[in-house]
């Protein structure tokens, strides 16, 4: 290779980079039109995980196998544990599936629910920062949040501290 076309070939990887990172940091973030089910979401950091078995409990969430994602935007603050608000544009989905037991094991299903918070102080003030929607098996065209105050903030409240979120980084 000559100098000038090695030149090009970094500055081209360089902007590849970049290009890459810009994309990633704003993996399934909120877009300026309704809360989605972001498509790719699994890119982003899988934070926890919970099996809620048939069994109420307190809170009213559904059963089963739940699978807690955050983008990169959110995963900053989730490090740094309670005591700061997340940034504008961290989102959350939870992956909820249902799950079969054999002898004991436990083994994930199809999908029964996607449910999403979005972080936007000023669009969602009233529910302290966040907007929050639901799929039932994560079908876009089905969302079953109308009341997000009633459905999904009278049970995030508890965890003002926490900026209104249950999940936690785990070291």
């Amino acid at each position: 290779m000559t100098p000038l076309s090695t030149r090009n070939a970094r500055l081209l990887m360089a902007l590849t980079l970049v290009g890459i990172t810009v994309a990633g940091g704003t993996l399934f973030a909120d877009t300026a039109g309704e809360i989605r089910v972001p498509a790719d979401f699994k890119h982003g950091y899988l934070v926890n995980s919970l099996l809620i078995t048939k069994k109420a409990n307190r809170l009213g969430i559904t059963s089963g196998n739940h699978l807690v994602y955050v983008n990169s935007i959110g995963f900053a603050r989730l490090t740094q544990g309670a005591g700061t608000p997340y940034p504008d544009g961290t989102v959350f989905v939870d992956d909820v599936r249902n799950y079969t037991t054999d002898d004991g094991i436990y083994s994930q299903g199809n999908r029964k629910f996607v449910t999403v918070m979005v972080k936007n102080s000023m669009k969602y003030a009233a529910t302290g920062g966040w907007g929050f929607q639901a799929w039932p098996e994560g079908d876009p065209s089905k969302p079953v949040v109308t009341d997000s105050v009633k459905q999904c903030f009278a049970c995030h409240t508890p965890q003002k501290a926490n900026d209104y979120v249950y999940s936690t980084y785990l070291h």
